[in-house]
């Protein structure tokens, strides 16, 4: 047996090692994923995130069940008990992880807000077919709530570095406003860092330099559509032209700049044929290639639908093709070294703040979610505490072994149709890549987590974009939402939050 990846460092300090049960017989743990190559398997702990291999002869039967006497007089399957990857038959794992979950996040979740997710307008110069905002009030922030947003924030910020995502519509529509409040920011003596999520249609050289020196933006997700005819038409710019290579031509000054970016296209079956295209034009027009990942989501019509399983297997073949136009592409599982002490930015200590000062925990909430404002703080606690409960588990979700790597409370508006299937694939995708020596769990920003491979996010939100996916940035690590450890690459996950 091998090694090849060491468990949660915090988890091994808080979970002692599982004992023999007396009496008891043992089978593999439902959150225990195998993957068989050439004699041998690898076994992979979505819990405890510890990743072995085993050679011909021990990887024999590794699925059976063992009586405990059988795992007495194996110095091999005891490990494996010890190790939580055999476990008693019968046992209850659903409830055992939730309580591992609960005492992770009483021992790291910080106290108070740590990230912001700020939508200075709702308005915007797409009028893209899929957005899930479409018919919402295209309202802007007024100079009274930029002011309070950023007075919030100073107030209420419980990290060293305040960390920020501008989302919108699309932000750039509402750049005073960006202005205003980095300015009250950097007025006030504040560290602070941010990202954003954009069609770049707007984005010009003097953006570029206000994205470096007044904004502090490290990270950008670039939402494009396939080759230019699908673009224009999903797009649908009110304008009425095309800006398919200007967007282009901004992903490179922004790379050059240090900015790292993420193209996330949206894909459905009716626009997969123009990937191959859409691929050799960004390798044309992108010259600047160093801090860019380009990533491929179904979009959230497709996810729901029974075609979902088919557009993934497409997305995992195409990464060749990314590859050969010289970019990172994404890891979809985002399986990381960490355990997930928060799914999402709405357990996490995020503050969504909408153009009218409003607060939410996902911009993804009916107004009925809304917990209070920047004027007044916390108005509705009741309302913010009953759409994170952690404490109820989906039925369908109880024997997944991907429970402790995905969502886990039931009140996400988010469900995949095969999403259990899905995972599968990406995870035996993951694995081999492993296997092949290219999938580097844990690399720092700079390595290639897998051959280049870094991770990426989702159709339209800020918890799905970009390095450990803003997703995994705003909600994994204890004191910090951002830039939060050794995953802090481009990142993205399947069944994210869009």
């Amino acid at each position: 047996m091998r090694e090849l990846f060491k468990p949660d460092r915090i988890l091994s300090n808080i979970l002692p090692e599982q004992k023999l049960k007396q009496g008891a017989d043992y089978v593999l743990s439902q959150f225990v994923l195998p993957y068989e190559t050439g004699g041998r398997v690898l076994l992979c702990n979505v819990l405890t995130h510890r990743i072995i291999e085993l050679n011909e002869a021990a990887g024999e039967g590794y699925g059976m069940r063992f009586t405990g006497s059988e795992v007495g007089d194996s110095e091999l399957l005891t490990t494996l008990v010890k190790w939580y990857f055999l476990v008693p038959e019968g046992k209850d794992e659903c409830a055992f992880y939730e309580g591992i979950s609960r005492m992770m996040r009483a021992y790291t979740r910080p106290k108070g807000v740590n990230s912001y997710v700020i939508m200075p307008t709702l308005g915007c110069n797409a009028r893209c077919v899929y957005c899930y905002e479409e018919g919402m009030e295209q309202t802007s922030m007024t100079p009274e709530t930029v002011e309070q947003t950023a007075r919030f924030i100073l107030e209420t910020n419980s990290n060293k570095t305040i960390r920020i995502n501008w989302f919108g519509g699309e932000p750039l529509a509402g750049e005073p406003a960006i202005d205003r409040i980095c300015g009250i920011l950097r007025g006030a003596g504040a560290s602070y860092r941010s990202s954003m999520i954009s069609n770049g249609s707007l984005i010009t050289a003097e953006t570029v330099r206000k994205m470096k020196d007044l904004w502090n933006v490290r990270d950008i997700q670039i939402s494009m559509d396939g080759a230019e005819q699908d673009y224009c038409a999903r797009k649908n710019y009110t304008f009425g032209g095309s800006c398919y290579r200007r967007v282009m031509n901004s992903v490179s000054a922004m790379s050059e700049a240090g900015i790292r970016v993420v193209i996330r296209c949206n894909v459905d079956a009716d626009n997969w044929t123009g990937i191959p295209q859409f691929l050799d034009d960004l390798k044309g027009e992108v010259g600047h290639k160093d801090n860019v990942a380009v990533y491929f989501s179904p979009l959230n019509a497709i996810r729901a639908s029974v075609d979902d399983v088919t557009m993934w297997s497409r997305i995992v073949a195409a990464r060749p093709m990314v590859e050969a136009a010289g970019f990172k592409p994404a890891d979809y599982l985002g399986f990381g070294s960490r355990f997930r002490i928060s799914h999402c930015i709405a357990d996490a200590g995020s503050a969504v703040v909408a153009p009218d000062g409003s607060l939410y925990l996902c911009e993804h909430c009916v107004p009925e979610s809304r917990y209070g404002d920047v004027f007044r703080g916390v108005t509705d606690k009741a309302a913010m505490d009953a759409f994170a409960r952690t404490d109820f588990t989906r039925e369908k979700c109880r024997k997944c072994p991907f429970l402790p790597d995905c969502t886990s409370f039931s009140a996400c508006p988010v469900e995949d149709f095969h999403c259990r299937e899905v995972k599968e694939m990406l995870a035996k995708d993951m694995l081999k890549l492993l296997d092949e020596k290219s999938y580097n769990i844990g690399a720092p920003m700079g390595e290639a987590r897998s051959a280049g491979l870094g991770e990426c996010g989702a159709e339209d939100s800020h918890g799905s974009g970009f390095g450990d996916s803003l997703k995994d940035r705003f909600e994994n690590a204890p004191g910090d939402g951002f830039d939060n450890g050794p995953e802090d690459g481009f990142g993205a996950r399947a069944g994210s939050l869009c």
